[in-house]
């Protein structure tokens, strides 16, 4: 069974520390393995079916009709923390984290050195909304969400949110682009089942 998602209290405290996180919500070294196998699984999975299942497995929150490419890395140790709405999702060689750690000093050692003995950090979310993407090759930090309709270009670096139906580039990612729903659209904003965007 993957880790289940956190509540939406505790999802509304985030970001969090990760040790206050770890201890709210512990998870055992097979289930970390687990989750780590699978990630490197799926990376390499051709069947794209296949590899959104083995994705769901690790603990990942995929809706209905998303694309997650081949290569993608998604991170292993906290997957219940990423969310892709429907219609949404990766192409290849993203990179999406939702931890970020530093070490913490110790207290000098026998040779002099300081030692690195813990680490701190925190966790937060990535939200995909509904009919967002990122481009190849894109970084998304923890905390991130990219709203419905926004688009990454490949490559960026992302570091705030993602405003909906913008388009956003570079390092760190900056909007470059708004888009607007076309008028003539059904009242979801779709159309044959697929959205409708234009440049304005």
């Amino acid at each position: 069974m993957p880790v289940k998602p956190p509540d939406e209290e505790m999802l509304a405290r985030m970001p969090m520390a990760r040790d206050e996180y770890e201890r709210l919500r512990p998870r055992s070294r097979l289930t970390l393995l687990k989750q780590k196998l699978l990630n490197m699984i799926a990376r390499i999975t051709v069947h794209r079916g296949l590899r959104i299942w083995l994705y769901r497995q690790m603990g990942v929150n995929i809706g209905n009709d998303c694309v997650v490419e081949m290569f993608c890395y998604l991170d292993d140790q906290f997957p219940e923390l990423i969310f892709f709405e429907d219609h949404s999702g990766p192409s290849r060689h993203v990179i999406i984290l939702c931890h970020d750690d530093v070490a913490a000093k110790s207290e000098l050692d026998d040779a002099e050195k300081p030692g690195f003995e813990s680490r701190h950090g925190f966790v937060a979310p990535v939200r995909l909304e509904r009919y967002s993407g990122i481009g190849t090759a894109s970084l998304i930090l923890p905390g991130i969400t990219v709203h419905e309709g926004g688009v990454i270009g490949a490559g960026a670096v992302v570091t705030k949110d993602v405003p909906p139906h913008t388009v956003v580039v570079g390092v760190p990612a900056k909007p470059i682009r708004r888009l607007r729903p076309e008028v003539a659209v059904q009242a979801q904003g779709e159309v044959d089942g697929e959205p409708r965007v234009a440049v304005s």
